[in-house]
Order: C-alpha cells, then structure tokens, then sequence
C-alpha cells in the first residue's frame, strides 16, 4: 500500500479534512450563477420541449469564461489534497474520460476529453469493421478543444415505439464535418448518429443531452452491411423493471406474479415481452391468459407475433 495512503487511512482528522474539502467544493460549485440559472430555467416554461432545453443547455455551454474558471478551480483543490473528491460522476468509455457536471431528468451536462491516441486505436484495430451506434437522445456538443476533428455524420431509420430491427437498415453517410475550437453543433440520436474518423490532438469537449421526448432505445447497427447489431434500453426505469423481474424468477417468487401482472401495460414494447418471458418462467398457468391478450392485442405488431408463437408452440392443448 502506498504510505502516503496508510497514512490517511490512519489518520481520522485527515480524512475529515478530505471530506469538509470536498464538501465545501461541492456547496460552492451549486451556488455559482451558472448552475443556479441553470436549474431556474429548467424549472420554468422553457424547460419543458426539447428546443427550449437546447437553447438553455447552449447558453450554459457558451459560458465559457466561467465554467474555465470553475474548472481552475477544481484543479485547485485537488491539488491541495490527492484524497479530495469532486462532486461529479465519472464517465468512461474505451475513447474518453469525463465528468458528469449536471443531470435531472431533463438534461445531464457532462466534460470529456476524447483521447486522439485510443481513437487512433480503435480506427487500426477495426479497419473499417465494427457498429455505429445511435443514442436515442437530442444532443448539443461543444468543443472547447476540437482537436481538428474530422467526423463523419451518419444517418438511419428513426427509433421509436414502433420500432421494428430490419433485416438491413438504410444506413447513409450525411457528411464529413471538420470542426474547431468553439463550434457547437446538435445531432439528433433518434435517427442520426457520427463517428470520429481522425484527430491530430485529444478533444475536449461539452456534451448537453436532452432527456425529455428521447426514443425508447439506443440502437447500433454493423457499419458494413446495415445489420441490426443490437439495442438498449434509453431509460434507467425500463432497464431497472426488467432486471428486477429478471431476479425475481431466479429466486422463484412466485408471489410476484400481481407485480408483474401489474407492469405488463408499460408503455415500451420491449419490457412488455421482457416481462411475458419472465413471468411464462415463473409460472406458465399465470401468465396464460396474459400471452393470449399480448397476441391478439398488444400495439406491437412483433410482440404480437412473439405472443402467437409462444402460444402455439408451449399451449397448443389449452383453448386458444
């Protein structure tokens, strides 16, 4: 173990200190304007669509002097202690590192830098393969350091709660942008999606994504060919529902069944077969009458489909 971390870890006072820091750091950071106008616009009239949550998520973004100096400001007091903990949480993925600065459910702000060297990676190792993935979301992007990126903009079908996986989606190439310190730019994830082709230097960038009127998935199709590659939930809600049904079979509570029979009306598609899968383990007689309803009258027409098969594959000595 490193001493200087035995240390604190033995020392009490040091590790109050620590806290109070980070503590202090965090009450300070709230009460700046920027944050404080911030949450009062998203409170207001101009918080409810998702033009006016990009137009207040612009503003925040082009203050640049003032998230410079809060920043400075961070850097500051992590200096003065290596066990300070900043108020934010982190961001990661195989290309970036960054901090989640703002999140409610209508609008989470986060910093980034974007590693040109693992860009350079990821483009090598690939040669051309891989997925192009599409968020769901309306998203505002910032670059305080471009990096003198170069993007290629792509576009696909739309996601919504129709949303059906074809066999190979019409995936089109928009544009190629070069973009420079400063410049601001929104990309609807819904049907639109970029990829970093090459940057001389790391990007550092801000990312405002609208929560509000997102679509139901996250979606990534194979870059070569069109092919559905996969999906995922946009929503913490969805994905929470269908892990906990998940668990709830495994540990054979049958108990559960009013539960699930209760969520079988959400409004996403995909958690609606989720939970008829779950709850055709969990107790088969149950769930009956419930596939029989799905197939003859859920809104989708997949999970229409997926009902009626499972019916006459697993029932098909009951009266359908």
């Amino acid at each position: 173990m490193d001493a200087t971390l035995a240390e604190w870890l033995n020392n009490a006072e040091d590790q109050n200190a620590s806290i109070e820091r980070s503590t202090t750091f965090a009450k300070r950071w709230l009460k700046h304007p920027l944050f404080t106008d911030l949450v009062s616009s998203l409170d207001g009239e101009e918080g409810q669509t998702v033009d006016g949550i990009l137009a207040i998520a612009q503003r925040f973004v082009a203050s640049t002097n003032d998230i410079s100096h809060m920043i400075d400001d961070l850097i500051v007091e992590a200096a003065k202690d290596p066990f300070f903990r900043p108020p934010f949480g982190l961001q990661a993925s195989e290309i970036s590192k960054g901090y989640v600065l703002y999140d409610n459910h209508q609008l989470c702000i986060l910093i980034n830098i974007i590693s040109a060297d693992a860009v350079a990676a990821k483009k090598l190792l690939h040669r051309g393969e891989g997925t192009v993935s599409f968020t769901g979301f309306v998203t505002l992007y910032h670059y305080l350091k471009s990096g003198d990126a170069t993007l290629s903009l792509w576009n696909a079908p739309a996601i919504n709660d129709s949303f059906s996986a074809p066999e190979n989606a019409v995936l089109t190439v928009k544009e190629r942008r070069r973009v420079a310190d400063g410049d601001s730019w929104v990309m609807d994830g819904r049907h639109q999606s970029f990829i970093i082709e090459h940057a001389d230097s790391d990007i550092v960038q801000l990312q405002a994504l609208v929560k509000i009127d997102a679509a139901p998935l996250a979606v990534e199709y194979d870059i070569k060919t069109g092919v559905f590659a996969g999906a995922s939930a946009t929503d913490d809600l969805s994905s929470r529902i269908q892990m906990m049904v998940t668990l709830l079979r495994l540990m054979e509570r049958d108990d559960a069944v009013p539960i699930i029979e209760s969520l079988l009306a959400n409004p996403h598609f995909f958690v609606r077969w989720h939970l008829m899968r779950e709850f055709l383990a969990m107790n088969a007689d149950a769930a009956f009458p419930h596939l029989k309803a799905m197939a003859s009258h859920d809104p989708h027409p997949e999970v229409r489909d997926a009902a009626a098969q499972t019916l006459h594959l697993f029932f098909s000595g009951k009266e359908i």
